[in-house]
């Protein structure tokens, strides 16, 4: 659901390659592609034959290694996210793939997806404004197969776009994603002629990491490296695999980036559209491995802020450490990464395509603040909890009164508890200032966190974001947890009562909800 309205398309094949794939030729030079039969898929069997009908990759693109990862997951993907795309494209000397791991969804560059049937799940002939996106069931558990792989891949990787072939056999499609959508090519035939596809592997081939869609600002730690975040990023240790990753942090001074080692994201974005928020306890390694011996571990963030919201979440930070507001996050350094912004967005304004949405632009932003906390829910007492609520409540109203500034995403995610005791409020990046939001809502979208928003909010009215539905996001914060982890006379009844409250809605082209909310403070409903 998520991704309806942000699939753009239809785009002709010739330029799906020329907006996303480009080849850098010279002057006088043409693209040559190996010499395979155009009919090499006629009268293959698709989806028991996953890695046959491939092989030619392998065989003509000697960079290129393909693996059969249909029956298999990944086995360091966390439960819950277990995607199997049925075929997987590897550098060639990738050595993490094997006949006993064959799915490995951290260093696979692309993805191939095969089904058995020719089930359409767009619609490219537009009839009576009807949208891109096929509306049966079965096409949109087919769309939302592919978004799962988008969202698993980017997960376990750093990119900024990602490559996804689809075939419904004899048709087949090119989609890619990024932050704000995915471009949708016209269909081909490869039972007819397969040469589309033989062209996307040979120029995928032939693409930097870059163009690949990595990000090249992230690279693996040396073992040096690695054994020092070992010893000293320990007590935030993931629960499953993680690589080590030496993370280019851009400030304004000085001009080259300071680094950063990072071991495992504390969450995974779960959407593949939006910010993709990712934070990481962080090492500093700038002056070298010996001064991080002692060096303090700090917090680093990253994510893909709306180009549509004129003060990012920096000049937000800065601006509230400058007045001495307390409760909120210390700004040490960062700022947007060269040259990652999204594409999806400019390829919409010239492509005719169905989608319902506006689709806002996109920048990659990293930075890094002083303070590490620890997620409310780990509480010691309910008197530190509340503290910690307390604290990050006079944060936001410092904040507002002094320097007119709203946080508009007050949720149970965004208040920490500090490693001496009391709270902070973290996550600034939806923050405006007050007479910003007098001017309308800066983005499209409603901000906020869904179980934690304000009944008004929640019920789909389109308005300005105002102090009143912060403080009331304060509320919902306290009793959630309070349901959660203190003792109470309702916990026989706990699910439905979460569930009610703080999670139900309706869609019908957008969510709305609220209703259980309005209920539980008008009528006294689930906890009088």
């Amino acid at each position: 659901q998520e991704m309806s309205g942000h699939w753009v398309g239809p785009c002709d094949v010739d330029e799906f390659f020329n907006l996303t794939m480009p080849l850098n030729l010279k002057e006088g030079e043409t693209e040559v592609l190996p010499n395979i039969n155009k009919k090499h898929f006629s009268g293959k069997k698709p989806r028991s034959e996953n890695a046959v009908a491939l092989s030619f990759v392998e065989s003509h693109f000697p960079g290129l290694k393909v693996a059969d990862s249909s029956n298999h997951a990944d086995p360091h993907s966390k439960d819950g996210s277990k995607v199997k795309p049925d075929v997987n494209i590897h550098e060639a000397g990738d050595a993490s793939v094997n006949a006993n791991t064959p799915t490995r969804l951290d260093t696979a560059i692309s993805a191939t997806e095969v089904k058995k049937r020719r089930k359409e799940i767009f619609k490219d002939v537009h009839k009576n404004g009807s949208p891109f996106e096929a509306e049966t069931k079965g096409a949109k558990d087919a769309r939302g197969q592919l978004a799962s792989y988008a969202v698993e891949f980017c997960a376990r990787q750093h990119r900024t776009h990602f490559f996804l072939v689809y075939i419904y056999f004899p048709l087949v499609r090119f989609i890619r994603f990024d932050r704000c959508g995915a471009l949708v090519s016209r269909p081909f035939n490869i039972a007819k002629d397969c040469t589309p596809l033989i062209r996307f592997y040979s120029r995928l081939s032939q693409m930097t990491d870059a163009q690949r869609g990595y990000d090249t600002t992230v690279t693996r730690a040396s073992d040096a490296e690695t054994k020092l975040a070992y010893d000293r990023l320990k007590e935030w240790a993931p629960k499953h695999q993680r690589p080590v990753y030496k993370m280019d942090v851009y400030d304004d001074e000085p001009p080259k980036p300071r680094k950063f080692l990072v071991w495992g994201s504390l969450a995974d974005p779960e959407s593949p559209l939006g910010r993709a928020t990712r934070g990481y306890p962080a090492l500093e390694i700038t002056d070298g491995l010996d001064k991080a011996q002692t060096a303090p571990i700090m917090f680093l963030k990253e994510q893909w802020r709306s180009k549509a919201i004129e003060r990012g979440e920096i000049a937000i930070l800065r601006e509230l450490n400058e007045r001495g507001i307390k409760h909120v996050p210390t700004f040490v350094c960062g700022g947007d990464i060269p040259g990652q912004v999204t594409q999806t967005d400019v390829y919409a304004t010239h492509i005719a395509r169905k989608g319902g949405k506006d689709i806002d632009r996109r920048a990659h932003v990293r930075f890094v603040v002083l303070e590490v906390g620890r997620p409310i829910e780990r509480f010691s007492s309910s008197k530190e909890m509340f503290q910690a609520v307390y604290d990050a409540f006079q944060g936001h109203k410092q904040a507002f009164d002094v320097c007119g500034i709203l946080h508009r995403d007050v949720s149970g995610g965004n208040i920490l508890i500090l490693p001496k005791g009391g709270g902070l409020l973290n996550d600034w990046d939806m923050a405006v200032k007050v007479e910003e939001v007098e001017r309308g809502p800066r983005a499209h979208e409603r901000t906020g966190t869904w179980a934690f928003m304000s009944i008004d909010l929640l019920d789909g009215e389109r308005r300005a974001h105002k102090v009143s539905d912060d403080l009331e996001s304060f509320f919902w914060v306290v009793l959630y947890y309070s349901l959660l982890y203190l003792p109470h006379n309702k916990a026989s009844q706990l699910g439905q009562i979460i569930s009610a409250i703080f999670e139900q809605y309706t869609y019908y082209e957008e969510a709305k909800g609220g209703q259980g909310k309005t209920v539980a403070v008008t009528e006294g409903s689930y906890i009088g």
